[in-house]
């Protein structure tokens, strides 16, 4: 599997950039990593037959990976910032999906609002990664599971049964390592603006 090119830090220091651009820096982000998650499950022989199914995998990769990041944040930015932002995140990614669905159909009579959709289906997912516990450094097996369990769902056949091992084995992790570089990139724990805040 090749290795994703991922922003991880600003190349001037700016103490007052705006937390919405780097919101749209980690739905980017996010968003790659999640593409790249479909085309590795994709080039390991499991079937992603149609549009609906690459884009709830990709759904579902990205709200693992926002999860995972509003944990990783948690104690390096004030609270309000934290929400902020990885409310922002969820926008930006929102925005994403929709430009790519409607890129992929190419149909300006489809008039649903897939931004608002894909919120929706985020604030689910976020009320049930919330019932996990973990260090935030260390996402755990029963998260990882859990990724594993609702793609296996989105699945047909004989790729339910292998899917699981998939997931935990290699996209789950390499999700984890680059939310773990994003967010260590732009919000190091020594970083000196976290006692003021």
């Amino acid at each position: 599997m090749a290795k994703l090119r991922i922003k991880t830090t600003w190349f001037r220091k700016d103490a007052g950039r705006a937390a919405d651009e780097t919101a749209s820096v980690l739905a980017l982000n996010f968003w790659k990593m999640a593409n790249k998650s479909v085309d590795d499950i994709s080039k390991a022989n499991f079937d992603i037959i149609d549009i609906g199914r690459g884009f709830g995998l990709i759904a579902e990769m990205s709200a693992f990976m926002i999860h995972i990041g509003d944990r990783m944040l948690y104690g390096r930015v004030n609270e309000d910032r934290r929400t902020a932002l990885i409310e922002s995140t969820g926008v930006h990614l929102a925005e994403h999906v929709e430009t790519n669905i409607r890129d992929f159909l190419n149909d300006d009579r489809d008039e649903r609002d897939y931004q608002a959709e894909f919120l929706d289906f985020l604030n689910r997912r976020t009320e049930d990664y919330e019932t996990f516990e973990f260090p935030p450094e260390e996402p755990n097996y029963a998260i990882k599971r859990y990724l594993a369990n609702v793609i296996r769902e989105r699945m047909q056949g004989a790729d339910k049964t292998w899917i699981l091992d998939q997931i935990i084995e290699f996209q789950a992790p390499e999700a984890i390592e680059t939310v773990q570089k994003l967010i260590d990139g732009f919000f190091p724990k020594t970083e000196p603006e976290q006692a003021a805040e």
